[in-house]
């Protein structure tokens, strides 16, 4: 396994992974799935100022990506200037799961944002019984109830 971020060099690599996501778990992903329309909003978003924080971290194993992780550096001006990292999805194929993928995604992405001089990262977590088994074997982390206020607009 290695692990890369994201960029328009392995963009197809992603569409790939993620056709499969669909065709192996349609019960999840409901929506149909394009694969013209996804690579270009992909390619898009990559090309957009506004996704500068964001990256997504690929897990590759025999040139196919079997795993990803999206996280997002979050910067703020409170207490004199504070970055956190929240993870938004993470997702290992079906057949790939529970042989580490998820794991290694969250050190790279732990090893990538320490040389960034990150401290901390937080997640809203899925309620599915798989992912709370994971969360409860996240070494050193702490799982809290927090009130979180949404709206949409």
């Amino acid at each position: 396994m290695t692990g890369c971020l994201l960029t328009l060099d392995n963009i197809e690599l992603l569409v790939e992974f993620e056709q499969q996501a669909r065709e192996t778990e349609a019960d999840i992903f409901v929506d149909g799935f394009d694969a013209v329309q996804f690579r270009k909003s992909t390619e898009d978003a990559l090309g957009n100022p506004q996704f500068s924080n964001a990256r997504c971290l690929l897990c590759v194993e025999d040139e196919k990506v079997i795993g990803r992780l999206d996280y997002c550096i979050i910067s703020s001006l409170s207490f004199s200037g504070n970055i956190q990292v929240y993870v938004d999805w993470v997702y290992v194929l079906k057949e790939c799961r529970h042989r580490g993928v998820a794991q290694f995604l969250f050190s790279q992405m732990e090893e990538m944002i320490k040389a960034m001089g990150i401290s901390e990262y937080f997640l809203h977590m899925a309620e599915n019984d798989e992912a709370m088994r994971f969360y409860g074997n996240v070494k050193g982390a702490e799982i809290s109830a927090v009130d979180v206020l949404r709206k949409l607009l």
